[in-house]
């Protein structure tokens, strides 16, 4: 894995207003749906961010495409400040950074064949090679993306398709642009437990083949296990502990990543681990508890994590987690 960093997130948050202030009240509250995120991205790395429901992936994910303006904070592209650009200067970016998104049935117009749905992308970023040259491209990006021969599926529409061919068609449409980083808003999640592993495979090979650097957003830690060379775990908007997959899988600090892990179906059962149920509800992103905000639900906090917000704590150089305790 190169260590070139691709892209870099220092302090982005992102604050959604809930409802305009009204007679009774002058305050405009906010949604606190990213508050704080610090990360970074290598040339071809894969990078697991993980959370469940609720916690800011996505709106993060919309915020690197530039599909949302962040409220506060720095994207760095390549060496080049990309937070605030105006439709033409965010249009030659997206060429470098595309997005594949959660649900296939609604990414694909189901009008256009798979042979215009995978040329668009070209058509829209004026691709000025000749009528050949682009039915080359769209050709190589549907069997790099494991639809071979690609000539079958040209000429069909999206509902002749099966689920794990519409996404590989939507995966081909982002290949088609020959992208440097693919942002993957769970991309398996709406799939056939059977299929999954076949697109995340597909991905993982997309990597080495292409040297595609990959940003994969799930709830799943189990399912990137053997694919991700780093995962950050977020929790209501911030990231609580990053680390090479081996750290965190091997050696937990933060007490929510160890309750992802300890739900994690394990096939040998000498190596299962004591299940951990967090009690609750995850606290209102309007109204955020004081100190750390995991406490209200944390198996093993204390006084302290009423008043003290942690941050990250370095603990070697590849890990890292945002816990006072780090209980073993």
């Amino acid at each position: 894995m190169s260590q070139q960093t691709l892209l870099e997130v220092r302090g982005l948050k992102k604050y959604f207003e809930a409802g305009r202030p009204g007679f009774f009240s002058r305050t405009v509250r906010h949604v606190h749906a990213v508050d704080g995120v610090d990360l970074n991205l290598r040339k071809s790395e894969v990078l697991a961010l993980v959370g469940e429901s609720g916690c800011g992936k996505s709106t993060l994910s919309l915020l690197l495409m530039g599909l949302e303006d962040p409220t506060e904070g720095m994207i760095t592209y390549d060496g080049q400040n990309i937070t605030h650009l105006n439709d033409n200067e965010r249009k030659s970016v997206r060429r470098k950074i595309q997005m594949v998104f959660q649900d296939p049935y609604e990414s694909l117009n189901p009008t256009q064949t798979i042979e215009e749905i995978v040329t668009e992308p070209l058509v829209v970023h004026g691709f000025d090679g000749s009528h050949a040259e682009r039915g080359e491209k769209v050709k190589k990006a549907l069997e790099d993306a494991g639809l071979r021969p690609a000539e079958v599926y040209m000429k069909r529409h999206p509902h002749e398709l099966s689920g794990g061919q519409r996404q590989r068609v939507v995966i081909a449409g982002a290949l088609v642009l020959d992208p440097e980083i693919i942002l993957a808003d769970e991309p398996v999640s709406m799939l056939d437990v059977s299929i999954r592993a076949e697109i995340i495979n597909l991905l993982a090979e997309l990597r080495i083949t292409r040297q595609i650097a990959v940003i994969f957003i799930t709830h799943d830690l189990g399912s990137v296990g053997f694919f991700a060379d780093r995962v950050a775990v977020m929790y209501l908007g911030r990231i609580v502990e990053i680390g090479t997959m081996l750290d965190v899988l091997e050696r937990p600090q933060h007490p929510y990543t160890k309750a992802l892990l300890s739900v994690i179906p394990v096939p040998n059962p000498r190596m299962r681990r004591e299940r951990i149920i967090l009690q609750g509800e995850t606290p209102n992103p309007i109204d955020l508890p004081t100190g750390c905000r995991f406490h209200p639900r944390c198996p093993v906090a204390i006084a302290t994590c009423k008043a003290s917000d942690p941050a990250l704590i370095p603990l070697t150089k590849t890990h890292q987690a945002a816990c006072l305790l780090l209980v073993k």
